[in-house]
């Protein structure tokens, strides 16, 4: 979505279809699938028409049929201020932290955003179990979130947390993941499966996808796979005293964690920061506590029959 006249371009865009009176499917010189919309824009519009840029205030590229069949249903829904918002919070992170993210982040974002106001509104204040990661693996997509929500109070009543800051950082890490050109899925996949591989080889057990605290861990192995394959690192600011304590207190998981940076290492040439490790040894330690726990109450149980 965005504004496509700051293009100052005039050329004709052939309608395919009118979806209502205020939008139109289009496809523009460039044989490019778009929905425009605009104040009347379709009305009485049919196949073969032709529009030209300076009617348009906003226009989306959908990715596939489902795509412009949520779109329709989000703008029939969703107030045009959320829009303004959105697109507002993401020329912030252009401009401000350099961000490199398509339009296509706008829908995610404005749904995300009315769904927030809603639920605060009726009092529902979500945690985010993320936020730690979030604040200090991407620090910047956190910091334009911050300034989301201090739109949203500001315009709507409501007193945001930074969890929700943490919330909407989400879409701009996934939509700068999908737009990275030497970041694949497959690359990241196999990553992210490895290092599972490795935690359950050195545990002996078979982690459930579906316990939260497994999938806390694999969006944090998202995050830490994309900076590998990246090769972005980050300042190490880790606290050297509380990765020994826990590294002491909970030897087999620093064990682990010593096996999956060797394995970092040897194949992908990148060295494991201090803070990296710290976040591996805890989320580790989150997601087989439950199994060890249990390992050794059967332990017990069997040393006393």
């Amino acid at each position: 979505m965005g504004n496509d006249k700051t293009t100052a371009r005039e050329e004709k865009m052939a309608v395919i279809k009118a979806l209502n009176n205020n939008m139109v499917l289009v496809r523009d010189s460039d044989g490019i699938e778009r929905i425009c919309q605009g104040k009347g824009i379709g009305f009485q519009k049919r196949s073969g028409d032709r529009i030209s840029w300076s009617q348009v205030e906003r226009s989306y590229i959908p990715e596939n049929e489902q795509d412009q069949r949520h779109f329709q249903q989000l703008f029939s829904e969703i107030p045009g201020e959320y829009w303004e918002i959105a697109e507002e919070v993401v020329e912030y992170g252009r401009e401000h932290y350099k961000i490199k993210v398509s339009d296509r982040v706008i829908l995610p974002l404005c749904d995300h955003m009315a769904g927030s106001v809603e639920r605060y509104h009726k009092g529902t204040v979500l945690s985010n179990p993320m936020l730690w990661d979030i604040k200090r693996v991407y620090s910047d997509e956190f910091q334009i979130g911050k300034y989301a929500i201090k739109i949203l109070n500001e315009r709507f009543g409501v007193e945001m947390k930074e969890d929700e800051a943490a919330f909407l950082a989400y879409h701009f890490v996934n939509a700068e993941l999908g737009s990275l050109p030497n970041v694949s899925p497959d690359s990241m996949a196999q990553l992210i499966a490895s290092v599972l591989d490795i935690v359950q080889e050195s545990f002996q057990v078979e982690l459930n996808d579906e316990d939260w605290n497994y999938q806390r861990f694999v969006t944090h192995l998202k995050f830490f796979a994309s900076r590998i394959v990246q090769r972005q690192g980050y300042q190490d600011e880790a606290d050297d005293e509380l990765f020994l304590e826990l590294s002491e207190r909970y030897r087999p998981v620093r064990k682990c964690v010593d096996r999956i940076a060797d394995y970092i290492l040897i194949e992908y040439h990148y060295d494991l920061s201090m803070d990296e490790r710290l976040y591996l040894l805890i989320h580790i330690q989150r997601v087989t506590k439950r199994y060890l726990k249990k390992r050794k109450s059967e332990v017990s149980t069997e040393d006393d029959e």
